[in-house]
């Protein structure tokens, strides 16, 4: 019985990533272009995103428990870092957070379903630091939100990854905000080298949790040069994410 819910749960989850890409072309080239205004272009994009979650949930393959929901929706012109336990994290994120983006890989940029809503929306992996520093300072001065997964890969729920310094150089050019969210799974779920058909006999629960904002400007006024202020926060973040 147990392998019977598996395989069901493998075949709407391969159904929905299938929708998913199919999705993504047809807003990207029958809807999105007749639409002159980039916020409402966004708007449809976060619809269908949050539309893509209420499908999975429906189908019973996920479900959410918050804590600090409403702040996490009333985001505006701030860095998100979060922890990153699964594929569908940005998804989810984004589905969360108005006026969203992310870093996208030069892999996924290059994919036939996404390469065009990517080239509108995201922030490309790839370029030299000052370029995609430069771009996320673009969006955040623009109202924008931008999403960082700071260990730059998926990890388990008890594992501590290295924190990346490139939230530290974000906030050291934009002077934006960093708020802090932890993200977890009831299991492991679209993991690190799992296959995105795996979906398990049960449904998994997302535990996602506002754990506050860092004030940047207080901080590089406590530090004492840049590295000092760069070496400090990427302990803060890595302390108050992945604090056991």
């Amino acid at each position: 019985m147990k392998k019977l819910r598996e395989i069901v749960r493998s075949l709407i989850v391969v159904f929905h990533f299938g929708l998913f890409g199919v999705g993504g072309l047809f807003l990207r080239y029958c809807v999105i272009p007749f639409k002159k205004n980039i916020n409402e272009k966004r708007k449809i994009l976060q619809n269908s995103w949050k539309f893509f979650i209420w499908l999975l949930k429906k189908f019973k393959i996920l479900k959410f428990e918050f804590n600090g929901l409403e702040k996490i929706q009333n985001l505006k012109e701030t860095i998100v870092v979060s922890t990153h336990p699964s594929f569908l994290d940005v998804v989810i994120l984004m589905s969360l957070i108005p006026d969203s983006t992310c870093f996208v890989g030069e892999r996924l940029a290059n994919n036939i379903f996404f390469k065009g809503m990517i080239e509108l929306f995201f922030i490309k992996e790839g370029q030299s630091v000052e370029n995609w520093t430069k771009e996320c300072c673009n969006m955040l001065d623009k109202g924008m939100n931008v999403i960082v997964f700071p260990s730059g890969i998926r990890h388990r729920k008890n594992e501590h990854p290295k924190i990346r310094r490139g939230v530290a150089m974000i906030a050291q050019a934009s002077m934006k905000n960093i708020a802090m969210i932890k993200m977890s799974t009831s299991f492991d779920f679209l993991y690190i080298h799992q296959p995105f058909y795996e979906a398990g006999s049960e449904t998994v629960t997302y535990y996602i949790d506002y754990a506050g904002t860092i004030n940047t400007t207080d901080f590089i006024n406590e530090s004492k040069d840049e590295v000092s202020f760069k070496t400090k926060l990427v302990k803060k973040i890595s302390d108050i994410l992945y604090e056991q």
